[in-house]
C-alpha cells in the first residue's frame, strides 16, 4: 500500500445551553439536549499515512508539535474495523482557526475531521464511512470527557436544538461493520448569520471540569431542562431567535455558570465596549470556555460586526474572530 494523504474540514459548535446525560454505561447513550451554534471556523485536518514507516502517531497543530491524546483515541477506535490502520505511521497536521478549550467545539470537529481521514485511509466499505465517523467521534468525545453534544449538533448543523440525548450513529458490529442509528436527535435550522466570537487568550477549561462534578453537573442539568421545556416544543425555524438568545441567558444564570471563571465580568466588559451598538447586537456567553459570541439581535438587520470588532479591539486582554453561522450539514 502506498502513502495516502486525506484532508477534512469541520466547523465548530457554540453551546449556549445544555443538560448532562453521561450515567450510562454506553458511550452511545451519554450525550446532552440543548441548544447551540455551528459555525464555520473549525478545523482542517490533513492525515499522512505510512505503512513503510513502523506504526506510531504524529500530530502537528498550528506549526507545532503536540501531545495529543484525542488523536490516539480516534486511531484505536478507527483501528477496531481495519486493523491494518495501527500498523502504519500517521501523520495528522491541524489548521486551527479557533483556540482549544474556548466553548468552540473543537474537541468534536477535531475528531470528526480525524476519523473522516483514517476511515478514508482503510479497507472499510465506501457507504459505511459517513455514519462510521459519527459513531466514532461521538466515541472518543465521551472517552476523551469533552463535550456531551457536540458531535450530534455538528450532525444537524444551522441553529441547533438537541431533544434527546446521545449519538445520532451507534456501532452495532465490527466484523463485518454495521452501524444503526442512535437515540441522539437534533434539529436545525439555517439563515445567513454573521457572529463575532471574542475570548481570553490566558483562560480556558476543559468540558470535564463540569460534567464530571456532581455540583456542576446538578445545577446545570436542572438548568437545561427548564429551558428545553420551551424550546422543545413547537417547529424549530428562524421565529425562535429571539427566544433562543432569552433561554441562553437564563440558562447562563440558573446554572450558575455565569459566576464561574470571571465570565459575568467578561460578559460586562464585552457589553460594555459594545454600548455604542447596543440596540443592534445581542452578547452571549459560550459554554464552557470564558467566551462570548456576538449576534444580531433581529435576523435579517444591518451586519454590525466589523463595528463590533473595531469597538472589542480597545480590549487588549480580548482575542476575536469573525465567522458565519454554518449551513445544515
Amino acid at each position: 500500500m502506498a502513502v495516502v494523504t486525506t484532508t477534512a474540514k469541520c466547523g465548530g459548535h457554540i453551546t449556549l445551553a445544555f443538560t448532562v446525560h453521561s450515567d450510562s454505561e454506553e458511550l452511545y447513550e451519554q450525550g446532552s439536549m440543548g441548544i447551540g451554534l455551528c459555525i464555520e471556523a473549525g478545523i482542517s485536518t490533513s492525515c499522512r499515512s505510512d505503512p513503510s514507516r513502523s506504526s506510531g502517531l504524529m500530530v502537528i497543530s498550528n506549526g507545532l508539535p503536540i501531545d495529543s491524546n484525542l488523536h490516539r483515541l480516534v486511531l484505536e477506535e478507527c483501528a477496531r474495523f481495519d486493523p491494518s490502520l495501527s500498523s502504519m505511521h500517521h501523520t495528522f497536521d491541524l489548521i486551527s482557526e479557533l483556540p482549544f478549550s474556548q466553548g468552540f467545539g473543537l474537541s468534536a470537529a477535531g475528531s470528526i475531521t480525524a476519523a473522516r481521514c483514517l476511515i478514508a485511509h482503510s479497507d472499510i466499505p465506501s457507504q459505511l464511512h459517513e455514519p462510521l465517523v459519527w459513531a466514532i467521534a461521538h466515541r472518543v468525545e465521551r472517552r476523551h470527557s469533552g463535550g456531551l453534544g457536540d458531535v450530534t449538533a455538528l450532525h444537524a448543523g444551522g441553529v441547533v436544538r438537541r431533544t434527546t440525548p446521545g449519538a445520532t450513529h451507534q456501532i452495532e458490529q465490527i466484523e463485518p461493520v454495521v452501524v444503526g442509528t442512535g437515540p441522539g436527535r437534533s434539529d436545525g435550522w439555517s439563515s445567513l448569520i454573521p457572529l463575532l466570537l471574542a475570548w481570553r487568550p490566558s483562560g480556558s477549561k476543559h468540558t470535564s471540569t463540569y460534567i464530571d462534578s456532581e455540583g456542576w453537573s446538578q445545577r446545570i442539568r436542572v438548568a437545561g431542562e427548564e429551558v428545553m421545556e420551551t424550546l422543545s416544543n413547537n417547529p424549530w425555524d428562524a421565529t425562535r431567535w429571539p427566544e433562543i438568545i432569552d433561554a441562553a441567558h437564563c440558562f447562563a444564570k440558573q446554572s450558575e455558570l455565569i459566576k464561574d471563571s470571571e465570565r459575568a465580568s467578561l460578559l460586562d466588559e464585552v457589553q460594555w465596549a459594545l454600548k455604542p451598538i447596543e440596540q443592534d447586537i445581542e452578547v452571549m456567553l459560550c459554554m464552557l470556555g470564558e467566551s462570548v459570541v456576538v449576534v444580531p439581535r433581529e435576523l435579517g438587520s444591518v451586519n454590525r460586526m466589523d463595528e463590533a470588532e473595531n469597538l472589542l479591539g480597545n480590549l487588549t486582554s480580548l482575542h476575536c474572530a469573525q465567522t458565519v453561522l454554518s449551513p445544515i450539514s
